[in-house]
């Protein structure tokens, strides 16, 4: 038993499904060498050199033929017949019974390459794959076995938050139909209807709670589900009677209209403006401003204050006022910001044509196209062109040629890449102002490819910028969920001092 499933191998089993390959996946871990074997992405054989994940020993252990029953049936197996035939002509087991054995241990090994620490994964499509199964295993069924293996799951539910929304995808019906689901298990995917938050799927689920997570970390993991935050419900509020007496509950810092105002003003100022300065002011006054800015907001001086909203937007505020001194501070820096900040009105401009895609509408589906339309084919073939060049462009840190040429990639070609929301939300990261679009295009690209911790990390980076330590720690949570060997960033909240900052 373990506490933590092979993300490697859950990503590749996950990529060989999902592109319908033929091959082998080799596993090699420090005591053992596993092979499962694809077929159009389905598992269809698989092989061990651990005795006990062998069909024999597993057929002793379920006491369904005995140890003296295996060693006789072993004689006979150098005369080239397979295994399970040698036991029906012995009349150990009967014909029918051999499917099921078959696919019991496919899903041995497969779960034992999901469940162990791989020294080595690779995968070849340069063998011959020969079926040993009637009907091929799902992909589903190892995930949904792994899972039930795993010792606990209660740091799963940790990361599985109550106001989180849960959706079927695009491929749910096919993956969860190859599934040997319960009635209860089937029953939990029923509530999964993009509508329910997790805590009213917990509340509503017929299984306990711990069987509940695990059916859904299955599900996610196999990509039947899709976990999303939706966007909250503005409700006004009446406004209370004012009072002439406020208890010490109610009690409002003096310097917190100050600070609302800071962070509303923030949104929408260039680097210059937080720091109260004209475009190309001077090193000197850079530094004398950020100095007595960062004195004036500093943390220690308002941990007095509990109230949760004031010290995000604290943090907030902080953040920014360190990004812009950061980045004015080097030459080159300051010189890819301007450029971006030069193009404000007309990414502005852009943005009421270009496509608003919301958190939970897009989907990944392929556009369909009439016979004659031939431009379809060169439309995919350009935007493949196109993210190249915003690659290119995004390492020589030409930002904005790179969310452009990201926009057209995307535009051109429908069937969603995961890659290209990613890049463009990173690109659009640079600039301060744009960074509500940056998330929201990472969340896109994270719920394209649940499994990918990459899309996770530079969300949590992204928060991390921004001030927001708390968001920026539960999303690193979720990546420790995903992977729990994915390199991860420290948080860190204290400020540079105006000389270290000035070397970064």
């Amino acid at each position: 038993m373990t506490n933590a499933l092979n993300a490697r191998a859950v990503r590749a089993m996950r990529r060989v499904y999902e592109e319908g390959k033929n091959g082998v996946l080799v596993s090699e871990a420090a005591d053992v060498k596993r092979l499962v074997y694809f077929d159009g992405g389905d598992l269809v054989a698989a092989r061990s050199e651990r005795p006990d994940e062998r069909m024999g020993a597993m057929m002793v252990r379920r006491g369904r033929i005995t140890a003296q029953q295996l060693a006789t049936a072993k004689r006979f197996i150098r005369s080239g017949r397979k295994f399970g035939q040698i036991l029906v002509e012995l009349g150990y087991i009967e014909d029918r019974e051999i499917e099921s054995f078959v696919r019991m241990q496919i899903i041995e090994i497969a779960c034992g390459i999901l469940l162990a620490r791989s020294s080595r994964l690779a995968f070849s499509n340069r063998v011959e794959v020969e079926p040993v199964t009637v009907s091929a295993v799902s992909i589903g069924d190892v995930l949904l076995e792994s899972v039930n293996r795993l010792d606990d799951v209660e740091h799963f539910r940790d990361v599985l938050l109550d106001d989180y929304v849960a959706r079927q995808t695009h491929d749910a019906l096919g993956i969860a139909s190859g599934m040997n689901l319960s009635d209860l298990q089937a029953q939990v995917l029923d509530l999964v209807d993009a509508q329910r938050t997790l805590g009213s799927l917990f509340a509503e689920s017929p299984l306990p709670e711990a069987d509940t997570v695990r059916i859904l970390v299955a599900l996610y993991q196999a990509g039947v589900v899709a976990l999303f935050k939706p966007r909250p419900r503005v409700v006004p509020v009446p406004a209370p009677p004012e009072s002439s007496e406020r208890s010490a509950s109610t009690f409002v810092d003096p310097f917190e209209k100050e600070l609302i105002r800071l962070y509303s003003d923030m949104q929408c100022q260039n680097h210059w403006q937080v720091l109260g300065l004209a475009q190309g002011a001077h090193q000197r006054d850079i530094e004398s401003s950020y100095r007595e800015l960062s004195q004036k907001l500093d943390p220690s001086s308002f941990r007095h204050v509990e109230d949760s909203g004031f010290q995000e937007k604290l943090s907030f505020v902080c953040a920014r006022l360190k990004d812009a001194y950061v980045t004015l501070s080097s030459r080159s820096s300051a010189n890819v910001y301007e450029k971006l900040d030069e193009r404000e009105h007309q990414y502005q401009k852009a943005k009421e044509d270009w496509d608003v895609i919301e958190e939970s509408a897009r989907e990944s589906s392929p556009v369909d196209v009439s016979p004659g339309e031939s431009s379809g084919e060169k439309d995919v073939d350009e935007a493949k062109r196109m993210f190249l060049l915003a690659k290119q462009a995004f390492q020589e840190k030409d930002f904005w040629q790179a969310i452009e040429l990201c926009r057209r990639a995307i535009e051109l070609d429908h069937d969603n890449d995961a890659d290209r929301y990613h890049l463009l939300g990173r690109a659009l990261a640079e600039n301060p102002k744009w960074r509500k679009d940056a998330e929201q295009n990472l969340k896109i690209a994270q719920k394209l490819e649940p499994w990918a911790p990459r899309h996770l990390v530079a969300l949590g980076k992204l928060y991390q910028k921004e001030g927001l330590l708390e968001r920026a720690e539960r999303t690193f949570q979720q990546v420790r969920t995903i992977d729990p060997d994915f390199p991860l960033p420290q948080l860190r909240g204290s400020e540079p001092s105006p000389r270290r900052a000035k070397a970064g």
